[in-house]
C-alpha cells in the first residue's frame, strides 16, 4: 500500500524507487535522459557554440541543485523540459532549414538565422540565469538567516562583556 506523499510524488514526478529490502521489488530504473545535445554539434553555426556550452553548463548546474529536493520540483521540471524538449527542438528546426534558403530568415526578419537561433538560446540562458538566481536567493536568505541566529546568540562579538 503505498502513501499518500508516494502517489503524489509517482503523479508528479513518475514513480519513486523503493527500496528492495521493503517491497521485494528491484528498484525502478533511472529515467531516460534526454537527446545528447552538444556545444560541438555540427549543425550549431560557431557563434552559437559557446552559448550552448553555458546553456548546457546552467542546466547542469541547476539540475545538480534541484535534483533530491522535492520542493524543486518545478524548477527542476522546467529544466529537463528545456533539455529534453525546448533545445533539440530548436537545434533541429534550424538545422532544418537548407542553408541555400537560411537567407529567407533575413528577408522575412531582418535578421540572419543563425542571428535569431543565438536570440533563442540568449531567451533560455536568462531563464535559467534567472532560475538560478532565485534558488541561490533562498541559500542566501538562509545564510542570512543563520548569522542573525548566531549574533542573537552569542553576540556580535564588540562587546567583550558578552
Amino acid at each position: 500500500m503505498t502513501g499518500f506523499l508516494d502517489r503524489l510524488a509517482e503523479w508528479l514526478s513518475g514513480p519513486i524507487e523503493s527500496s528492495p529490502t521493503v517491497t521485494g521489488a528491484p528498484p525502478s530504473p533511472a529515467p531516460p535522459a534526454g537527446p545528447a545535445i552538444s556545444a560541438d554539434d555540427p549543425r550549431l553555426p560557431e557563434t552559437s557554440r559557446p552559448l550552448v556550452a553555458r546553456l548546457l553548463a546552467l542546466i547542469a548546474e541547476i539540475e545538480a541543485r534541484t535534483r533530491d529536493d522535492t520542493l524543486m520540483i518545478s524548477a527542476a521540471t522546467e529544466v529537463r523540459q528545456m533539455r529534453d524538449d525546448h533545445l533539440p527542438r530548436l537545434i533541429e528546426s534550424y538545422a532544418e532549414i537548407p542553408p541555400s534558403h537560411r537567407a529567407e530568415i533575413f528577408r522575412q526578419t531582418g535578421r540572419s538565422a543563425s542571428y535569431n537561433l543565438n536570440q533563442g538560446f540568449e531567451r533560455m540562458i536568462a531563464r535559467l540565469e534567472a532560475l538560478s538566481r532565485s534558488l541561490a536567493q533562498e541559500d542566501l536568505d538562509s545564510f542570512a538567516d543563520n548569522l542573525r541566529f548566531i549574533e542573537n546568540r552569542y553576540g556580535k562579538g564588540d562587546d567583550p562583556l558578552r
